[in-house]
């Protein structure tokens, strides 16, 4: 029973409420017991008055002997009381009974008007088990009489104040039993059995959480265990999707892993044509060929990046002194040949110098300026500007489009794996490639603002220390 109570929450619930209500029902109960204590004193005082009423009216015949008797002796069985008096001109009038050899042991007068009950009296009372007499002072009905006494043994009223509590007790207990099963049941199905239904999901999730569990919609209640019920529904979303993310990412790694040695030969065959093509005594035909040289050794390092990040390497980069309008003039060049409709802007000062890597600055802004050209395919005049300012030791580096914006869809996710934007052919892994070559190089990338008007990203560096 002590563990069951230790580890069931109902079980703990139910024993809370009983406990609870039978101390509230103790609270009431001294009050209760003392009011109890008034009144049958009040009943006694209220028979006695009659008693004497009627004794003190009734002539000296036989019968009426007789009678007198038979009264007396049914008021002292139903009051207890063993003595009865009448004071009236400073005379003790004996009414029934003889005054008792035991001590008085307490006295109350009823003629006093009490807002409280006595509760010192009955605590006295409820205890008592001895020969003492309690003394109880009341008004009499018969006109010229100042008042009444008599006598009661304090053991009756401790005997009739625990026969009270008695069944106050058994009624508190039934009182207890019945509310503390309707809280029980109606807290059982508000609060434990939710509870209990969330750990069990829990507890399923933990063990196969790339499992989907059978579980209905999200509930509709508004109070804190549907908020709970809620956020877990979406936390299990949430990591659902991150591990199909990265089984995607594994099987991706595993994929790139196959195809990278036969993609090298290709593309060390295109490269050696590309050298040949650089050393053609035709200036056009040999810058071709040096740009043709550095298109494959960009797609030779995109291929090993992303087998890289499939498997959760980091690249390392390699950071060099370098001047920043020279690769943002390598990405519009590029830009040209592959957007020819796009008018990409170098506003970037040739004094602004930067401590980055060189393909992996490339990386970030190549992928800024297609991702924004792929987007304004649509557009009457697409435009995407580069500008750069100075802040501190850092540059930073603005990449503004005219384009149609971001759907809201996106915007808190759009540096997350696999996360498309406008372009429906991307595969989604361009912005978080990005933003991991930046922070590897001690800079950052993120989004400044989106709207029909145009997007905005920055990207901060470091600045290179003076040559």
């Amino acid at each position: 029973m002590r563990r069951l109570f230790a580890r069931s929450l109902s079980a703990r619930l139910l024993g809370l409420t009983i406990g609870f209500v039978m101390l509230a029902e103790l609270l009431l109960f001294v009050p209760s017991i003392a009011s109890f204590r008034q009144e049958g004193l009040e009943m006694r005082a209220r028979s006695a008055g009659l008693v004497a009423e009627a004794l003190m009216s009734q002539d000296a015949e036989a019968s009426s002997r007789e009678a007198s008797q038979m009264l007396a002796e049914q008021f002292m069985l139903q009051t207890d009381a063993v003595f009865l008096a009448a004071f009236q001109d400073g005379r003790t009038i004996l009414i029934v009974g003889d005054a008792p050899d035991a001590k008085v042991i307490a006295t109350e007068d009823l003629r006093k008007s009490r807002r409280l009950p006595n509760f010192i009296g009955t605590s006295m009372d409820f205890f008592a088990r001895g020969n003492g007499y309690l003394r109880v002072i009341a008004p009499s009905p018969v006109a010229g009489q100042d008042r009444l006494e008599l006598l009661v043994p304090c053991a009756a009223i401790g005997a009739d104040l625990r026969a009270y509590a008695g069944r106050i007790l058994i009624l508190s207990l039934l009182i207890a039993a019945f509310v503390g099963a309707l809280i029980y049941f109606s807290m059982l199905r508000l609060i434990v059995r939710p509870i209990q239904r969330l750990a069990h999901d829990m507890t399923a999730f933990r063990e196969a959480p790339e499992r989907k569990q059978r579980s209905g919609p999200p509930t509709m209640r508004a109070d804190e265990i549907g908020q709970l019920q809620r956020e877990f529904h979406e936390v299990k979303q949430s990591l659902r999707s991150a591990f199909r993310q990265r089984e995607r990412l594994a099987s991706l790694g595993l994929s790139v892993t196959k195809i990278n040695h036969d993609l090298r030969n290709v593309l060390s065959t295109a490269l050696l044509m590309a050298d040949r093509l650089s050393m053609n005594p035709d200036p056009k035909l040999a810058e071709m060929g040096e740009r043709l040289t550095r298109t494959v050794e960009r797609g030779v390092g995109l291929t090993e990046e992303v087998l890289t990040y499939s498997s959760a390497r980091e690249p390392q980069p390699d950071l060099e002194r370098l001047p920043l309008s020279r690769i943002v003039a390598d990405v519009q060049m590029d830009m040209r040949t592959a957007f020819p409709r796009i008018w990409v802007s170098n506003r970037i000062a040739r004094d602004v110098w930067v401590r980055a890597d060189p393909e992996q600055l490339y990386r970030i802004l190549s992928n800024l300026t297609r991702n924004a050209a792929q987007a304004m395919a649509d557009r009457a005049k697409p435009r995407v500007e580069i500008s750069a300012d100075i802040v501190g030791e850092t540059a930073i580096i603005t990449i503004e489009d005219n384009g149609p914006g971001l759907p809201e869809s996106v915007e808190d996710r759009l540096f997350l794996p696999f996360t498309r934007g406008q372009s429906e052919g991307s595969t989604g892994l361009g912005l978080s490639i990005s933003k991991e070559l930046a922070e590897g190089m001690g800079g950052s990338l993120e989004l400044l603002d989106t709207g029909p008007d145009g997007t905005r990203f920055i990207l901060g560096l470091p600045l290179a220390e003076p040559a």
